[in-house]
């Protein structure tokens, strides 16, 4: 069963650029959003790949960086940009007489529509995902977003913002995209399918000793901390009160991740006098990072949030406190206790929190074995393995893949 792959994002390596977190906050950092994007395409190719039922085609833009590293990876390519492009995907796709099309954020959607057109009827599935941010209004209720049989949203958030602006309900939905290309695929269009994070170079950080050395330091982490809505002043206000506490272990805490809010972080955190006490670490390597940590704070209330500001707690295996915010709800559906949890917004919630964390070895631990239900999903490579079989049921469900995952008509 073949899957046609549409990711055209165009990133760039490295960390974010100053430049680039100047504009986080009006621009909603379309950088970040196209880098897991793309890591997601390429982490369902490689699965796809690696598993044998279904055989994927990655159509990118020529030349970009998602191109480079597909390449690297022996994946099969189409490009995008070329003058011959567009011939090449129209000569590959009429070999296949069942198709199922797979895009990755705004950018793949016309194309997406494109192929469900040149096509026969009935013979193509066309899917979007939205893992981290609905489009905007006026695109949701596009030609493109229309012409969709399934929709991957990232949250249910963005679950939300998706039905409300286009229109598109629980259950059976009349169909409104081109003509002669609905499909009697049953159950919701709008999908969730949680996004995944890099696990590579995490292990486990270290717990606190029952008898710590004299000048040794309870360090909380956190991450992505100058973004909006990171929950930055909520720590900083937590920290003052309970930096005059006798009755603690010293402690401090270190915040990394870029954004245009340092200024702002830093001088709220000098008016209440716990400067000494915060670490303003800008973009580092997160596995790193918490190989000094006893505890992860994620007290961000942004829906679209990346998953590694509350993830990489758990994939370090350290206690993690976090705010009942609803996305972090449902990331923690499946194991509830894998957090400690504070009201949203609430510093004195939060202190309270971390003075049970710091001071409560048997929570600790609870909280870290309650995270190992949580660990096994938490990978790009896990959200690969569940969108194939969710893909495979799909095509089970139109008599285009027997139960077996093997193709009916070997032609396909």
């Amino acid at each position: 069963m073949r899957v046609l792959l549409i990711a055209l994002q165009q990133t760039t390596d490295g960390p974010a650029s100053p430049e680039e977190q100047r504009h986080w906050t009006e621009m909603g950092a379309p950088m970040r959003l196209a880098r897991l994007e793309e890591d997601h395409a390429l982490a369902l190719a490689c699965a796809m790949r690696d598993g044998g039922r279904l055989a994927p085609m990655l159509l990118c833009q020529k030349n970009s960086r998602l191109h480079r590293r597909a390449a690297a990876l022996n994946l099969p390519i189409l490009t995008a940009g070329g003058p011959m492009d567009f011939m090449r995907l129209w000569l590959w796709q009429r070999k296949h007489k069942h198709l199922l099309v797979q895009t990755f954020g705004e950018s793949g959607m016309p194309l997406g529509r494109r192929v469900l057109i040149m096509r026969p009827p009935a013979s193509t599935l066309l899917s979007h995902a939205f893992l981290l941010r609905a489009p905007r209004p006026e695109v949701c209720f596009g030609k493109g977003m229309l012409a969709a049989h399934k929709i991957l949203c990232g949250s249910s958030y963005v679950r939300d913002r998706i039905a409300k602006a286009s229109g598109i309900t629980e259950g059976e939905t009349a169909w409104r995209g081109p003509k002669n290309r609905a499909l009697p695929l049953p159950g919701d269009t709008l999908t969730l399918a949680a996004p995944g994070m890099s696990i590579e170079g995490f292990e486990p950080a270290p717990e606190w000793p029952a008898e710590p050395a004299e000048d040794q330091r309870f360090v909380f982490c956190m991450g992505d901390a100058l973004t909006p809505r990171s929950g930055a002043h909520i720590v900083i206000r937590a920290m003052a009160a309970i930096w005059q506490r006798r009755d603690l272990p010293a402690w401090e805490v270190r915040a990394a991740g870029g954004g245009p809010r340092f200024q702002e972080v830093l001088d709220e955190a000098e008016s209440l006098g716990v400067q000494s006490r915060l670490c303003l670490l800008n973009e580092q390597s997160l596995p790193h990072l918490l190989r000094t940590c006893h505890a992860w704070i994620a007290p961000g209330s942004a829906p679209d949030e990346l998953p590694e500001t509350l993830g990489a707690g758990l994939a370090a295996q350290t206690p993690v406190i976090c705010g009942q915010s609803a996305l972090h709800e449902q990331r923690l559906a499946v194991a509830p206790d894998a957090a400690c949890m504070f009201e949203e917004n609430n510093p004195q919630s939060l202190a309270e929190c971390m003075i049970n964390v710091m001071t409560d070895a048997a929570q600790r631990r609870r909280i870290v074995e309650a995270g190992n239900a949580l660990r096994p999903g938490l990978s790009h490579e896990s959200f690969a393995l569940a969108t194939c079989t969710r893909h495979e049921g799909w095509c089970s469900q139109l008599g285009w893949l027997e139960k077996s995952g093997q193709p009916q008509d070997p032609q396909q």
